[in-house]
């Protein structure tokens, strides 16, 4: 079997935004890990041996259950009761976690309470979410002669936003500044932002094209209120409540 896991980062080296909120971390292993059978990597804590492969099969009674793909040489003895780091690297980036007090069960399988920090670290920069496609979310562009243009929020970052919009509708070029733009749902608007283009690339459809964006010497207020909108997506998304996203924006009234 194939098994190619990367190492558990050092903990000194994460930074604290790759942490998910502690009451978030059930519904981000369970969407992110169980719903796709993951591949995982159990690590020894000092390093010194080789990963042990395991799928991650379930929540059960508050238990995370990982199957082991192949058996430690010396056998599952010394695993159980120990403390092991989970590594586990997938499309959003990579995952680890410390599994403490690791049991065996009767079907083999080895059982560890849910962690209670949890370190998601992806491959980019920042955070990438996808918008919540909401047909009444728009990022609006102020084109100057009272002229405006609405696009759709493909994802976003902290500090960057992908934008969607109609082909020939304006000027898509990198460098190109675009001032005073803001989300817009119904009759819910943030604090105005800038933006500059950073990459063009065409859009799904023919007639469509992207602008990867970052914020142009972001205000505060803009930056706060841009940094809760990506926030409002996510853990709408992790609690299942996309389409309720817009409530926890700071924006939104």
């Amino acid at each position: 079997m194939k098994f190619n896991i990367f190492p558990p980062e050092g903990l000194s080296a994460i930074e604290p935004r790759f942490h998910v909120e502690p009451r978030m971390i059930a519904k981000t292993i369970e969407r992110e890990l169980l719903y796709k059978s993951p591949l995982a990597g159990l690590y020894s804590l000092d390093g010194s041996a080789s990963a042990i492969p395991v799928s991650l099969l379930r929540v059960h009674q508050g238990l995370l259950v990982m199957k082991p793909e192949t058996k430690p040489e010396s056998g599952f003895s010394g695993l159980i009761g120990s403390q092991r780091i989970v590594v586990l690297c997938g499309e959003s980036g990579k995952m680890q976690f410390l599994a403490t007090g690791i049991r065996l069960d009767e079907e083999g399988n080895l059982t560890c309470p849910m962690p209670v920090d949890l370190i998601l670290i992806q491959r980019r920069k920042e955070f990438r979410t996808l918008g919540p496609a909401d047909e009444d979310l728009n990022f609006v562009l102020c084109l100057g002669a009272g002229q405006e243009l609405l696009t759709k929020v493909i994802d976003i970052s902290d500090h960057g936003i992908l934008l969607d919009l109609r082909l020939g509708a304006t000027e898509v070029e990198v460098g190109r500044y675009w001032h005073s733009g803001y989300f817009e749902r119904l009759r819910s608007r943030s604090t105005t932002i800038d933006l500059v283009i950073k990459n063009v690339r065409p859009g799904a459809d023919i007639d469509r094209v992207r602008a990867g964006c970052e914020l142009y010497e972001p205000k505060k207020l803009a930056l706060k209120e841009f940094e809760s909108t990506r926030s409002a997506i996510e853990n709408a998304r992790v609690q299942g409540r996309l389409n309720r996203w817009y409530l926890g924006a700071s924006w939104h009234e």
